[in-house]
């Protein structure tokens, strides 16, 4: 028998919060026939819409298809925490641990791909809230202390909070301390993210089809044949595969995806005196020790 729900939790919903919109998006008709491209995406979440689209920048002229074999955005696009983060190695001090003769190169390509992820929200007029009020890591038992002061230490971009200031920011008993990174954490409808990314992809003449599992690929001559469940293939000059955690078409490159997750939460809206009683007014993307990062 499951264990019994916390009775906080009892009318809690398992639907990802992002995806449940009424204005989600229909979906796209399933590929129906054998089809031909220059470049075939598999996958419709970030990677995918985002190859997607950068191919047809570089080449207005190339014919793209991405099939994807639920919804767009369904997977890890459509149900993560909400926030984007420049570090490119989970942390400053984790990056400065393991390559810290790179860590100013990482870095600056961190905020890069940020910046470049901002911009080509506005240029496409994707509208998913995206914000950076920057991110703040957070003490909640005594030992974590030391750590914060460490992270600190290794960046100088960071600002430690006493308790004062950790409570100023947000008025939690449960915070002893904490860490303000600036400008480097944004924060984001990802569902919208998602189906704004599809939307730009087809302006630029991306042919997506949705409720298309993609079940095997094989050499074609020059070409590589992309074969789905229903038995339609794709010819296409290149493959592009944007499957992430999901079980590789390339049966060499499954050892060496490891699946990470989350549990998310997500509560009632907060009404404006529980917003108050709280103080959180900021919006920062906060990060609570205790998983990796502890």
């Amino acid at each position: 028998m499951p264990e019994a729900l916390h009775p906080a939790l009892a009318d809690s919903a398992t639907t990802p919060y992002w995806l449940d919109h009424s204005d989600r998006p229909t979906p796209r008709p399933g590929l129906d026939a054998h089809a031909s491209a220059d470049l075939c995406v598999v996958g419709g979440g970030y990677s995918g819409l985002w190859t997607a689209i950068l191919a047809k920048e570089r080449d207005p002229g190339r014919d793209v298809v991405l099939l994807e074999g639920n919804r767009i955005g369904w997977a890890a696009s459509g149900r993560n925490g909400g926030f984007c983060a420049a570090s490119l190695t989970h942390g400053y001090a984790n990056g400065v641990e393991r390559w810290p003769d790179e860590m100013d190169t990482l870095e600056r390509l961190g905020r890069d791909n940020l910046d470049a992820i901002e911009q080509t929200l506005r240029r496409y007029e994707i509208d998913c809230d995206f914000i950076r009020p920057g991110a703040i890591t957070v003490a909640t038992q005594p030992h974590q202390l030391e750590w914060l002061r460490g992270i600190t230490e290794h960046n100088p971009r960071a600002t430690y909070l006493d308790h004062d200031a950790m409570q100023a920011e947000v008025a939690s008993p449960t915070f002893l301390a904490g860490v303000f990174e600036p400008a480097d954490t944004a924060l984001v409808d990802p569902a919208r993210l998602a189906w704004g990314l599809a939307r730009a992809a087809e302006a630029l003449g991306v042919r997506i089809h949705e409720g298309t599992h993609v079940s095997g690929l094989a050499s074609s001559g020059t070409a590589v044949d992309v074969t789905t469940d229903a038995g339609h293939v794709v010819r296409a000059d290149r493959v592009a595969l944007g499957t992430n955690a999901f079980p590789s078409l390339v049966r060499r490159v499954r050892m060496h995806t490891v699946p990470v997750y989350d549990y998310a939460l997500m509560t009632e809206p907060l009404s404006a005196a529980q917003r108050d009683a709280i103080g959180w007014a900021a919006r920062r993307g906060r990060i609570a020790p205790g998983s990796s990062r502890d």
